[in-house]
């Protein structure tokens, strides 16, 4: 006796193959040998341009970081209190303290728009040998917004660590006291301090 058709077609659809497993494995490992030929191809030509020195256009993005210039500080800005600076005879500056208004005991006489204040210094001779090098008070010059420019130490007052002139020996240092009589409206004052051909600056006071 023969099954019936329908019978058949259940038969046939609920025990045909199932698919092979390793069917689906075998492309992705086609594809993933594509992948890895590619890359390795790849590599080989950027390899094969860098040794024939054709690889001028092609940079090395991690090279930018290590061989980026520093940038050189520039001697002539204006610095800030106890920030050292040098000249080029081998002093060294360092503006320790800065006071304003001075009051001066005694007899010295101020008009009502003047007064005094008071820079004091550190001088080093920063070279091992050779020659005392001398420093002197005329060097510095202060300055203000107002477009005026005072002179070191006026004679109308003296004071104990006064710079005047000065020899400072190699590896020594100094510590002195210059004084100025300025206009009371001025302000953002600076220190100048000129050596032959150049000037340090050093900012005393913020500009307003």
């Amino acid at each position: 006796m023969y099954p019936s058709k329908e019978a058949r077609t259940r038969n046939f659809v609920t025990t045909g193959a199932p698919p092979a497993p390793g069917r689906a494995t075998g492309i992705f490992m086609v594809a993933g040998i594509a992948i890895l030929l590619v890359c390795c191809a790849c590599a080989g030509l950027i390899l094969g341009l860098q040794l024939s020195g054709g690889a001028g256009n092609i940079s090395n993005p991690l090279g930018s970081l290590s061989t980026r210039a520093t940038p050189t500080p520039d001697k002539n800005a204006p610095i800030t209190l106890r920030t050292p600076t040098a000249n080029d005879n081998g002093i060294e500056l360092i503006v320790v303290g800065f006071q304003r208004p001075l009051k001066v005991e005694g007899g010295v006489k101020l008009a009502p728009n003047e007064q005094f204040v008071l820079v004091t210094v550190k001088l080093t001779n920063t070279k091992k040998t050779g020659s005392p090098i001398a420093v002197k008070s005329s060097e510095f010059k202060l300055s203000g917004e107002g477009g005026l420019t005072y002179d070191a130490n006026p004679k109308t007052v003296t004071i104990p660590q006064q710079l005047s002139e000065s020899a400072i020996a190699p590896g020594k240092s100094i510590e002195a006291e210059l004084i100025y009589q300025i206009a009371t409206d001025d302000g953002a004052l600076k220190l100048s301090w000129v050596v032959g051909k150049t000037t340090r600056v050093i900012q005393l006071e913020k500009p307003k």
